[in-house]
């Protein structure tokens, strides 16, 4: 019985194990992944085609498969009135889930951290989401527009 309250205060506490729901909850996620990863590099795609001609993008880095893009605008000015200016998509630091989310990724490092790894106050992260790929590309026109 000891022992029995030992694992159960370890595992209430360290929360290492899934319990019934949640694994179930990941096994249905499961059966959709293929097809959320699919939308999510085909709606990434459009994205950063857009990005890439867009006049107030510098850079845009995308690997080719997934939704994780990062890009920099032009000016580090631009980065505030940008996130002041999205409606579809969301300003906020989480990954994982099926809507569109941008945060700014260098809020965690050091000044030397963040020279190092190229990352400048111009530097903004968006995880692309499930939503419709022009509604994305909408938003993030308009957003840009309001940066000029």
């Amino acid at each position: 019985e000891k022992l029995a309250q030992e694992y159960y205060d370890y595992y209430i506490t360290t929360g290492d194990t899934l319990d019934s729901f949640d694994s179930w909850l990941l096994l249905r996620s499961l059966k959709t992944l293929k097809v959320r990863m699919a939308q999510r590099t085909k709606n990434a795609r459009a994205v950063v085609e857009y990005l890439k001609q867009a006049p107030e993008v510098e850079k845009v880095l995308y690997p080719g498969k997934g939704g994780m893009i990062s890009f920099y605008l032009k000016e580090a000015d631009q980065v505030e009135r940008l996130l002041d200016h999205v409606k579809v998509i969301t300003f906020a630091e989480s990954l994982g889930g099926i809507e569109s989310l941008i945060t700014i990724p260098h809020a965690d490092f050091s000044v030397e951290q963040r020279q190092r790894l190229g990352i400048t106050p111009k530097l903004l992260r968006l995880s692309v989401g499930l939503e419709d790929a022009a509604d994305l590309i909408a938003d993030i026109k308009q957003a840009l527009a309001a940066t000029r």
